[in-house]
């Protein structure tokens, strides 16, 4: 076990749930107190690579802690996730104001406290990765200090730095925008607006290769140099799926009219300098924003408007939207998601939609009487004529035998992990013919 998480609540029924969430993956200390939270950290110094920080405790509050924070040594640059039932605006932006790098609700809510505590230490792992890169390369000072990300004058010698030495080789620059961030801005405050540009940042510094260079650019726009890339076609797949993590935000934490566009260039023998790049880039983003938003466009190349009619689709049944938001985001570009939230709903599908299904996404995670699920679902010919994906509950034996036993093609295990998720879903896709260009 690598690695160890002090969850500090003053509810122990509190603490004993998020410790089962979490022995697994973390050594778990707690602490019920503010002041006994200090403490413990003071006795670890050094070890405790996460802190779980409820907001209301005796003694000292957890924003009290986190004011302390900056002063302590030992706490500094230990990543914090905020536990609140508050849905206060005022103490969310505080504590972002203090230095939390997220927060979780109460009641909680399992997949989703995985989630934000994995993307926040995935983040924290990344900004730590550059900062020593920068350090050894002497250059701690042009690193962006709201994002851990090279600053911008930095990620231009960065980049231009692998353009000159590499230049045998294929690059991608993509320059990403925030869209609506004035808004998000106006509406809900400078700490708002800031959160929004930090948690993108985590996101992109997470999707990217190690390999890569990213960089905040002024405001709200970052600068990533794929390296060495096989095609256009790969930029153009992980531009999408920033695009739609964005879109259907699983478990992020950041307003709901919040999306990104791309805009990204490959490096041929005329556009080789960054400058050059850089002009590119832009011009690819700006067609983009005219396109409508939330979308990645190519420097000198023609998109078709897509007609989403005309797209061959999958059937998603389920009710949790975390599954939803997931199967939303990773889900191909080419491929519509027709979402049905109950079994009862499944009669609304239209004969046009169920002409364009290819497969089915069935999730029982949270049915107790799963059987009666599949039992349903048999009624159905046309849904039970589908390739289909079972979505189980993790280690429910129950729900795995009943999927077996309905003949599915694949199991998946929720909640759902986007590279397990994408890796098994192209598998299939790819077999059946559902990624070839619609008839």
């Amino acid at each position: 076990m690598n690695y160890t998480m002090l969850i500090a609540d003053d509810n122990e029924e509190n603490r004993d749930i998020l410790s089962l969430l979490f022995q697994d993956d973390y050594a778990i200390l707690q602490a019920k107190n503010g002041l006994e939270t200090l403490t413990v950290l003071e006795q670890n110094s050094g070890s405790i690579d996460v802190v779980l920080l409820d907001l209301m405790m005796p003694d000292l509050d957890g924003l009290d802690v986190l004011r302390r924070r900056a002063a302590l040594p030992y706490f500094q640059d230990v990543p914090v996730v905020v536990i609140t039932a508050s849905n206060a605006p005022e103490d969310q932006i505080m504590a972002f104001q203090l230095g939390a790098g997220d927060y979780i609700n109460k009641p909680f809510v399992p997949d989703i406290v995985r989630s934000r505590v994995k993307n926040v230490m995935a983040a924290h792992r990344r900004r730590r990765a550059i900062a020593r890169q920068a350090l050894g390369r002497k250059m701690q000072p042009a690193l962006d200090l709201l994002t851990g990300l090279y600053n911008q004058a930095a990620a231009e010698l960065e980049i231009t730095e692998v353009l000159q030495t590499r230049a045998q080789q294929r690059h991608a620059l993509l320059v990403i925008d925030i869209d609506n961030y004035q808004t998000v801005k106006a509406l809900s405050g400078q700490a708002a607006a800031e959160h929004t540009v930090r948690i993108v940042a985590d996101l992109i510094s997470g999707l990217f290769r190690k390999s890569d260079i990213v960089g905040r650019m002024e405001g709200d726009a970052y600068v990533v140099l794929m390296t060495d890339v096989p095609s256009s076609q790969s930029v153009q797949e992980k531009a999408n799926t920033l695009i739609q993590l964005m879109k259907y935000k699983p478990n992020l934490t950041i307003p709901e009219n919040v999306s990104v566009s791309v805009g990204y260039v490959i490096t041929d023998d005329d556009a080789r300098s960054y400058a050059q790049l850089m002009a590119c880039a832009k011009q690819a983003l700006h067609a983009a924003k005219l396109a409508g938003k939330a979308c990645a466009r190519e420097y000198g190349v023609a998109h078709a408007p897509v007609d989403e009619d005309a797209l061959h689709a999958v059937l998603l049944v389920s009710r949790n939207r975390s599954v939803c938001s997931m199967v939303q985001a990773l889900m191909p570009e080419q491929l519509r998601v027709i979402e049905v939230l109950t079994l009862a709903d499944l009669p609304r599908v239209t004969p046009q939609q169920i002409a364009r299904i290819k497969m089915a996404y069935i999730d029982v995670s949270d049915q107790e009487d799963c059987a009666q699920v599949w039992s349903t679902i048999s009624t159905y010919s046309w849904v039970r004529a589908l390739p289909t994906i079972a979505v189980c509950e993790e280690g429910n034996m129950t729900q795995y035998r009943s999927a077996m036993a309905a003949g599915v093609e694949d199991i998946l295990s929720a909640p759902l992990e986007s590279a397990v998720f994408r890796r098994r879903t192209m598998k299939l896709l790819g077999r059946i013919g559902a990624l070839d260009d619609p008839m």
